[in-house]
């Protein structure tokens, strides 16, 4: 009896499993309190058994279709009217599915790194704006993080209304682009948040763009099984890694010396910090010892310190011969981590100190620098600061032969084609109004590569969604870190020119922000202002409103002449503008590229610029910095970017 009793069990349950099996199951993005596109046909799709009949039902609609050999379908609905008012879409197979809560508006996808990934919790005034966020008619969709060898079928992810309980978990820059729109067009809006803190742009470009061009960077040449998750590649990655870094053997007995602070490094050779060795034409993995001496104010006297600085691998550091920091990188995933060491203040002697650091590199370029420009300072508090950036001696105290690993292994955000296949391709075929993006800092290192690499992402997104209208609309980069005292060369100037360029492709439209940063936060919280800029130029390619000025001044052409540069703008509506007083952040230089700070002054819709120092001119540079200079406007109150006249 009991065997009987068995067996049915399982007769029924395979039957059961067969009819699970046949039910219509859709994709996550079609479910409870979705937006859909207005005003074009829109693509519903899902999969069933093959053969199985498939009705879906909307606003008035029934469309039929028949699942194929492979159990997906698709239908193509007539376009429907905006409208806020809830409605039911039902899809009915040998089962029947219910979405609740539609409404019809316009969809925008929010991609990029942690500032589009920021939350409006992390922002100024939340408990302000919190209050003023009842706003059903704004939706939002945060994708799940994950990676993929090919574009797959679907995603984890679920529809938010916005309201004050909600939120705080929205895209900031999302939120408040869309709350501007909102206000002033009442059209409801979703927004497809698939952002990635750190992630690179190549990470989010099809594999076959990324092939078509050997000069970007190119798709992971490793199983595709080992690409199947980001847990999966995890585990691959460190595998490989700790195959074949170089092991730290700790410090010599004779360099220990090094650290002292009386120790003589007058024979150590001079190396500009920030910087990897490899710079110095070192090609090397092994010890490296960087030495400075610093002026501590009087008025830092019995306070305790804190070393600030990013670094490679594994590190010690030494304030006045005694030990205040050691990081070891434990995992390939951990490359640059933030420093922070306490310096008590009894190590804390007016005058002269000396600071000692002793580098291992593991693998690859290695030095007193990260990921991003870093900031190396010693500080009081945050007023209270002394910039590390600068000469230094280095000597080397192990030299091995370069580590190589059998394949580059990025991490999994950054992996070429990974986030886009696993977080962007699912949606190909949801109807979407445009992009909004924020990213770059995470490419600042080759901003010459990005010029093209960023183009070309956008062209193919607009391939990929079969829109090639699709409105691209993206943040420059913010300003951050100390301002520079000298004009000087910034792998920020040039990403930020970098995507200054990409306004040559149509329909882009890009909101300066290197007057809303912070020094020492690469998030900054005013995600406001980013919002409305960036609405100004849906505005225009959404809207129609050909009346709005969308950008602050952007550099158009210059002539020189009798010692001095005129310097012509576009997007000079209400005329040019100083914010404050006399204009800032110009630079000047003649055929020698000495660029020296300059005079500058408006006249009608120019600049004109000169210095006294250069008597024959040839280039400018204007807000060229991480956190640059600069007080031009327009009559609109925004404000130019940073460019330079000698673009290469």
């Amino acid at each position: 009896m009991k065997k009987a009793i068995l067996f049915c069990s399982a007769a029924f349950l395979a039957v059961s499993g067969l009819s699970l099996k046949a039910d219509v199951k859709m994709p996550s993005v079609f479910s409870n309190n979705m937006v859909l596109q207005s005003g074009v046909p829109l693509n519903v799709w899902g999969k069933a058994e093959a053969g199985e009949n498939i009705i879906v039902s909307f606003k008035g609609q029934q469309k039929k279709t028949v699942a194929a050999s492979d159990g997906k379908w698709t239908v193509r609905l007539d376009a429907v009217k905006e409208s806020a008012e809830a409605a039911e879409m039902k899809i009915k197979g040998k089962n029947e599915i219910t979405i609740s809560n539609v409404i019809v508006g316009d969809v925008w996808m929010a991609s990029g790194q942690s500032n589009m990934e920021m939350r409006v919790k992390s922002c100024l005034n939340f408990e302000e704006e919190k209050k003023n966020a009842n706003i059903p008619a704004i939706r939002y969709f945060n994708v799940e993080k994950q990676i993929a060898p090919e574009p797959l079928d679907d995603l984890k992810g679920k529809w938010i209304v916005c309201s004050p309980e909600t939120v705080g978990d929205c895209s900031a820059v999302a939120f408040f682009f869309g709350r501007a729109l909102y206000l002033k067009y009442k059209t409801p809006l979703g927004f497809i948040n698939n952002s990635w803190g750190g992630s690179a742009c190549q990470a989010w470009t099809p594999a076959e763009t990324l092939k078509a061009d050997k000069s970007l960077p190119q798709p992971l040449n490793i199983p595709a099984e080992k690409l199947a998750d980001m847990k999966t590649y995890s585990q691959y990655a460190e595998s490989i890694y700790q195959e074949s870094i170089n092991k730290d053997p700790g410090i010599s007995p004779e360099a220990a010396k090094y650290a002292a602070a009386d120790f003589d490094d007058s024979s150590w050779k001079d190396i500009n910090i920030p910087s990897n060795i490899e710079n110095t034409g070192a090609n090397i993995d092994g010890a490296i010892w960087f030495r400075r001496a610093i002026e501590i104010p009087e008025s830092w006297k019995d306070s305790e310190l804190t070393l600030v600085m990013f670094a490679c691998d594994n590190d010690v550091t030494y304030f006045n011969g005694t030990k205040v920091g050691e990081s070891v990188r434990k995992s390939y995933l951990n490359q640059t981590p933030n420093r922070y060491y306490k310096v008590s203040k009894d190590l804390v002697k007016p005058g002269k100190n000396e600071i000692a650091i002793r580098v291992f590199n593991t693998i690859n370029n290695g030095g007193l620098t990260g990921a991003n420009p870093p900031d190396l300072r010693i500080q009081k508090d945050n007023n209270n600061k002394v910039s590390l950036s600068g000469k230094w001696k280095y000597n080397i105290e192990l030299q091995l032969p370069p580590a190589k690993l059998s394949a580059y292994l990025p991490s999994p955000k950054d992996i070429p084609a990974g986030p886009y296949n696993a977080m962007v391709a699912p949606h190909e075929d949801y109807q979407i109004t445009g992009v909004i993006w924020y990213q770059g800092e995470s490419n600042a290192g080759a901003a010459m590569q990005y010029r093209k690499l960023f183009s070309d992402m956008i062209k193919s997104w607009r391939v990929k969604f079969k829109n090639p209208e699709m409105p691209f609309l993206f943040v420059q980069l913010a300003n951050w870190r100390d301002k520079q005292k000298a004009p000087s060369e910034g792998s920020w100037a040039e990403i930020r020119e970098s995507q200054t360029l990409t306004l040559k492709v149509p329909r882009t439209g890009m909101a300066v922000t290197s007057d809303i940063g912070e020094a020492l936060d690469i998030h900054p919280k005013n995600k406001q202002d980013v919002g409305l800029r960036l609405a100004r130029w849906a505005e225009l390619y959404r809207y129609g409103n050909k009346d709005i000025e969308v950008s602050g001044p952007l550099y158009d052409s210059v002539k020189f002449a009798d010692g001095k540069a005129e310097i012509s703008f576009t997007h000079t509506k209400g005329g040019l503008k100083s914010k404050d007083g006399e204009l800032k952040g110009f630079a000047i230089a003649g055929a020698d590229k000495n660029f020296v700070w300059a005079k500058a002054e408006i006249k009608g819709d120019k600049i004109i610029v000169w210095s006294n120092e250069v008597k024959e001119p040839a280039a400018v540079r204007y807000a060229w910095a991480i956190n640059p200079e600069g007080n031009l406007y327009n009559g609109e109150g925004l404000p130019a970017s940073g460019f330079r006249t000698d673009i290469p």
